[in-house]
Protein backbone atom coordinates (compact mmCIF):
# COMPACT_ATOMS: atom_id res chain seq x y z
CA UNK A 1 0.00 0.00 0.00
CA UNK A 2 1.31 3.68 -0.96
CA UNK A 3 -0.47 7.19 -0.34
CA UNK A 4 -1.01 9.41 -2.64
CA UNK A 5 -1.89 13.05 -2.75
CA UNK A 6 -4.95 14.88 -4.10
CA UNK A 7 -5.50 18.17 -5.59
CA UNK A 8 -9.03 19.15 -4.57
CA UNK A 9 -8.15 21.20 -1.60
CA UNK A 10 -5.63 23.35 -3.39
CA UNK A 11 -7.78 24.44 -6.26
CA UNK A 12 -6.80 27.88 -4.35
CA UNK A 13 -3.43 27.91 -6.00
CA UNK A 14 -2.40 26.65 -9.58
CA UNK A 15 -1.83 23.11 -10.66
CA UNK A 16 1.96 23.57 -10.41
CA UNK A 17 1.56 24.57 -6.26
CA UNK A 18 0.14 21.16 -5.83
CA UNK A 19 2.53 19.52 -7.94
CA UNK A 20 5.54 21.04 -6.01
CA UNK A 21 3.59 20.69 -2.92
CA UNK A 22 3.44 16.88 -3.52
CA UNK A 23 7.32 16.24 -4.16
CA UNK A 24 7.85 18.69 -1.16
CA UNK A 25 6.01 15.95 1.10
CA UNK A 26 7.74 13.02 -0.05
CA UNK A 27 4.94 11.45 -2.04
CA UNK A 28 5.85 10.00 -5.46
CA UNK A 29 1.64 9.74 -6.67
CA UNK A 30 -0.82 11.77 -7.10
CA UNK A 31 -4.79 11.42 -7.86
CA UNK A 32 -5.95 13.92 -10.09
CA UNK A 33 -8.83 16.05 -9.31
CA UNK A 34 -10.02 17.58 -12.74
CA UNK A 35 -11.61 21.26 -11.95
CA UNK A 36 -11.25 24.75 -12.49
CA UNK A 37 -8.36 26.05 -11.96
CA UNK A 38 -6.21 23.13 -12.51
CA UNK A 39 -7.89 20.94 -15.30
CA UNK A 40 -11.68 20.86 -16.35
CA UNK A 41 -12.30 18.44 -19.27
CA UNK A 42 -14.81 20.47 -21.05
CA UNK A 43 -12.63 23.78 -21.20
CA UNK A 44 -9.09 21.59 -21.74
CA UNK A 45 -7.68 20.99 -25.14
CA UNK A 46 -5.45 18.37 -26.54
CA UNK A 47 -2.37 20.73 -25.25
CA UNK A 48 -3.23 21.81 -22.30
CA UNK A 49 -4.11 18.11 -21.89
CA UNK A 50 -0.28 16.94 -22.89
CA UNK A 51 0.96 20.19 -20.59
CA UNK A 52 -0.32 18.67 -17.43
CA UNK A 53 1.08 15.30 -18.43
CA UNK A 54 4.63 16.66 -19.12
CA UNK A 55 4.37 18.52 -15.62
CA UNK A 56 3.82 15.28 -13.76
CA UNK A 57 6.40 13.09 -15.61
CA UNK A 58 9.05 16.14 -15.00
CA UNK A 59 8.67 15.97 -11.24
CA UNK A 60 8.57 11.75 -11.72
CA UNK A 61 5.11 11.44 -10.20
CA UNK A 62 2.46 8.86 -10.79
CA UNK A 63 -0.82 9.51 -11.49
CA UNK A 64 -2.66 6.69 -10.37
CA UNK A 65 -6.53 7.64 -10.79
CA UNK A 66 -8.15 10.97 -12.40
CA UNK A 67 -11.35 11.91 -11.16
CA UNK A 68 -13.41 14.18 -12.90
CA UNK A 69 -15.72 17.04 -11.30
CA UNK A 70 -18.77 15.32 -11.42
CA UNK A 71 -20.39 15.46 -7.58
CA UNK A 72 -22.00 19.54 -8.28
CA UNK A 73 -24.07 20.12 -10.73
CA UNK A 74 -24.50 20.24 -13.59
CA UNK A 75 -23.23 16.52 -14.06
CA UNK A 76 -25.67 14.24 -13.19
CA UNK A 77 -25.61 10.53 -14.47
CA UNK A 78 -29.27 9.79 -12.72
CA UNK A 79 -31.08 12.72 -13.44
CA UNK A 80 -34.68 12.71 -14.79
CA UNK A 81 -33.69 15.78 -17.45
CA UNK A 82 -32.72 13.98 -20.57
CA UNK A 83 -30.86 16.80 -21.54
CA UNK A 84 -28.91 16.92 -17.98
CA UNK A 85 -28.24 12.95 -17.96
CA UNK A 86 -26.97 12.98 -22.28
CA UNK A 87 -24.72 16.05 -21.03
CA UNK A 88 -23.40 14.21 -18.23
CA UNK A 89 -22.82 11.26 -20.15
CA UNK A 90 -20.91 12.76 -22.81
CA UNK A 91 -19.13 14.62 -20.34
CA UNK A 92 -17.69 11.19 -18.75
CA UNK A 93 -16.90 9.72 -22.12
CA UNK A 94 -14.59 12.95 -22.91
CA UNK A 95 -13.38 12.07 -19.49
CA UNK A 96 -12.57 8.61 -20.36
CA UNK A 97 -11.12 10.19 -23.15
CA UNK A 98 -8.58 12.54 -21.09
CA UNK A 99 -7.97 9.98 -19.00
CA UNK A 100 -5.82 7.64 -21.74
CA UNK A 101 -4.27 11.23 -22.75
CA UNK A 102 -3.04 11.24 -19.39
CA UNK A 103 -1.74 7.42 -19.51
CA UNK A 104 -3.74 6.93 -16.15
CA UNK A 105 -5.11 3.52 -15.85
CA UNK A 106 -8.15 4.56 -13.72
CA UNK A 107 -11.39 7.03 -14.00
CA UNK A 108 -13.56 7.75 -10.33
CA UNK A 109 -17.17 7.82 -11.28
CA UNK A 110 -19.99 8.63 -9.19
CA UNK A 111 -23.85 8.33 -9.99
CA UNK A 112 -25.14 11.30 -8.48
CA UNK A 113 -28.85 11.32 -7.55
CA UNK A 114 -32.68 11.04 -8.30
CA UNK A 115 -35.36 13.04 -7.33
CA UNK A 116 -36.28 12.44 -3.95
CA UNK A 117 -40.20 12.85 -4.56
CA UNK A 118 -39.91 9.67 -7.14
CA UNK A 119 -39.64 5.96 -6.61
CA UNK A 120 -35.43 5.39 -5.96
CA UNK A 121 -35.57 2.70 -8.75
CA UNK A 122 -36.33 4.95 -11.34
CA UNK A 123 -33.41 7.14 -10.79
CA UNK A 124 -31.46 3.58 -10.18
CA UNK A 125 -32.45 2.77 -13.48
CA UNK A 126 -31.02 5.89 -15.48
CA UNK A 127 -28.00 5.13 -13.33
CA UNK A 128 -27.51 2.08 -14.85
CA UNK A 129 -28.73 2.55 -18.14
CA UNK A 130 -25.31 5.97 -18.18
CA UNK A 131 -22.92 3.57 -16.46
CA UNK A 132 -23.15 0.98 -19.61
CA UNK A 133 -22.47 3.38 -21.78
CA UNK A 134 -19.41 4.58 -20.16
CA UNK A 135 -18.24 1.32 -19.36
CA UNK A 136 -18.68 0.30 -22.90
CA UNK A 137 -16.31 3.41 -24.04
CA UNK A 138 -13.90 2.33 -21.13
CA UNK A 139 -13.27 -1.24 -21.90
CA UNK A 140 -12.70 0.03 -25.96
CA UNK A 141 -10.21 2.51 -23.91
CA UNK A 142 -8.75 0.18 -21.94
CA UNK A 143 -9.46 2.68 -19.02
CA UNK A 144 -10.95 0.88 -15.98
CA UNK A 145 -13.89 2.80 -14.19
CA UNK A 146 -13.89 3.16 -10.29
CA UNK A 147 -17.13 3.08 -9.39
CA UNK A 148 -17.41 4.97 -5.75
CA UNK A 149 -20.82 4.84 -2.94
CA UNK A 150 -21.20 8.50 -2.11
CA UNK A 151 -23.13 8.58 1.52
CA UNK A 152 -27.03 8.58 1.61
CA UNK A 153 -25.98 13.03 2.54
CA UNK A 154 -24.97 13.09 -0.96
CA UNK A 155 -26.94 10.17 -2.79
CA UNK A 156 -30.17 8.17 -3.04
CA UNK A 157 -28.96 5.79 -5.41
CA UNK A 158 -25.51 4.74 -4.58
CA UNK A 159 -24.90 4.97 -1.16
CA UNK A 160 -23.94 2.14 0.89
CA UNK A 161 -22.22 -1.51 -0.10
CA UNK A 162 -25.51 -3.31 -0.33
CA UNK A 163 -26.06 -0.34 -3.46
CA UNK A 164 -22.42 -0.54 -4.70
CA UNK A 165 -22.19 -3.97 -4.70
CA UNK A 166 -26.02 -4.82 -6.91
CA UNK A 167 -25.12 -1.94 -9.24
CA UNK A 168 -21.60 -3.81 -9.94
CA UNK A 169 -23.11 -6.65 -10.74
CA UNK A 170 -25.74 -5.07 -12.88
CA UNK A 171 -23.53 -3.27 -14.99
CA UNK A 172 -21.11 -6.07 -15.14
CA UNK A 173 -18.30 -4.92 -17.10
CA UNK A 174 -14.47 -5.95 -16.69
CA UNK A 175 -13.76 -2.34 -17.04
CA UNK A 176 -16.15 -1.73 -14.02
CA UNK A 177 -14.33 -1.92 -10.54
CA UNK A 178 -14.85 -0.44 -7.48
CA UNK A 179 -13.54 1.83 -4.35
CA UNK A 180 -13.92 2.90 -0.77
CA UNK A 181 -13.96 6.41 0.65
CA UNK A 182 -13.85 6.36 4.25
CA UNK A 183 -15.89 8.58 5.06
CA UNK A 184 -19.33 7.70 3.77
CA UNK A 185 -18.54 3.90 4.78
CA UNK A 186 -18.42 5.07 8.46
CA UNK A 187 -21.48 7.17 7.74
CA UNK A 188 -23.07 3.83 6.51
CA UNK A 189 -21.63 2.01 9.74
CA UNK A 190 -19.75 -0.27 7.48
CA UNK A 191 -15.75 -1.90 8.04
CA UNK A 192 -13.24 -2.21 5.18
CA UNK A 193 -13.66 -5.86 6.26
CA UNK A 194 -16.80 -5.98 4.94
CA UNK A 195 -15.41 -4.36 1.72
CA UNK A 196 -13.27 -7.00 1.24
CA UNK A 197 -15.88 -9.61 1.47
CA UNK A 198 -17.83 -8.15 -0.51
CA UNK A 199 -15.54 -7.25 -4.01
CA UNK A 200 -12.31 -9.30 -3.22
CA UNK A 201 -9.71 -8.41 -6.06
CA UNK A 202 -12.76 -6.40 -7.32
CA UNK A 203 -11.83 -3.38 -4.53
CA UNK A 204 -8.97 -1.62 -6.42
CA UNK A 205 -8.56 1.87 -4.70
CA UNK A 206 -9.19 4.14 -1.49
CA UNK A 207 -9.85 7.47 -0.12
CA UNK A 208 -8.50 7.28 3.70
CA UNK A 209 -9.30 9.80 5.50
CA UNK A 210 -10.04 10.68 8.66
CA UNK A 211 -13.75 12.00 9.73
CA UNK A 212 -16.14 12.96 12.51
CA UNK A 213 -18.36 10.34 12.35
CA UNK A 214 -21.30 13.01 11.13
CA UNK A 215 -20.63 14.73 8.96
CA UNK A 216 -18.98 14.23 5.61
CA UNK A 217 -15.89 16.18 5.83
CA UNK A 218 -12.56 14.48 5.06
CA UNK A 219 -9.72 15.21 7.96
CA UNK A 220 -6.21 14.92 7.96
CA UNK A 221 -5.36 11.99 9.73
CA UNK A 222 -5.38 12.61 13.58
CA UNK A 223 -8.44 15.18 13.30
CA UNK A 224 -10.97 12.80 13.84
CA UNK A 225 -12.79 9.96 15.33
CA UNK A 226 -11.76 7.45 13.43
CA UNK A 227 -8.90 4.78 14.74
CA UNK A 228 -6.13 4.54 11.90
CA UNK A 229 -4.57 1.03 13.48
CA UNK A 230 -7.88 -0.34 12.84
CA UNK A 231 -8.53 0.70 9.29
CA UNK A 232 -4.75 -0.30 8.33
CA UNK A 233 -5.47 -3.60 10.03
CA UNK A 234 -8.32 -3.96 7.62
CA UNK A 235 -6.63 -3.02 5.05
CA UNK A 236 -3.93 -5.94 5.36
CA UNK A 237 -7.07 -8.21 6.03
CA UNK A 238 -8.57 -8.11 2.83
CA UNK A 239 -5.01 -7.79 1.31
CA UNK A 240 -5.26 -4.80 0.09
CA UNK A 241 -1.99 -3.55 -2.14
CA UNK A 242 -3.21 -0.36 -4.02
CA UNK A 243 -2.98 2.99 -3.44
CA UNK A 244 -4.82 5.47 -0.49
CA UNK A 245 -5.46 8.46 -1.64
CA UNK A 246 -5.25 11.47 0.87
CA UNK A 247 -8.83 13.21 0.07
CA UNK A 248 -8.38 16.23 2.42
CA UNK A 249 -11.58 17.98 1.88
CA UNK A 250 -12.88 20.77 4.22
CA UNK A 251 -12.65 24.84 3.72
CA UNK A 252 -10.24 24.92 7.24
CA UNK A 253 -7.87 23.55 4.49
CA UNK A 254 -7.95 25.92 1.37
CA UNK A 255 -5.24 28.49 3.01
CA UNK A 256 -2.78 25.62 3.40
CA UNK A 257 -3.31 22.36 2.02
CA UNK A 258 0.02 21.17 2.39
CA UNK A 259 -0.44 21.64 6.03
CA UNK A 260 -3.10 18.57 6.14
CA UNK A 261 -1.19 16.47 4.12
CA UNK A 262 2.19 16.89 6.05
CA UNK A 263 -0.74 16.23 8.92
CA UNK A 264 -1.50 12.95 7.71
CA UNK A 265 2.10 12.10 7.02
CA UNK A 266 2.74 12.54 10.58
CA UNK A 267 -0.02 10.57 12.00
CA UNK A 268 -0.09 7.29 9.91
CA UNK A 269 4.01 7.64 10.04
CA UNK A 270 5.96 4.33 9.48
CA UNK A 271 2.52 2.11 10.07
CA UNK A 272 2.42 1.20 6.15
CA UNK A 273 5.75 1.29 5.22
CA UNK A 274 6.11 -2.35 6.11
CA UNK A 275 3.38 -3.14 3.85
Amino acid sequence: MKLANMNQNYHRYPLEYFLDSTVRTGLEAIELWAGTPHLYVDDASAQEVAGVLKQIKQRNLELVCFTPEQAIYPINLSAKDDACRKRSIEYFRKCISVTNALECPKMLVIVGFGFYSEPEEEAWKRAAQSLHVLAQDAEQSGVTLVLESMSNIGSNVIYNLDTLQRMHAQVNSPAMKVMLDTIPMVLAGETIEEYGAAFGNELVHVHFLDGDGLTTAHLAWGEGKFSLDNFIDGLKTINYNGYLTLEHISPKYNWDPEAAVRQSLKSIGSKLLSQ
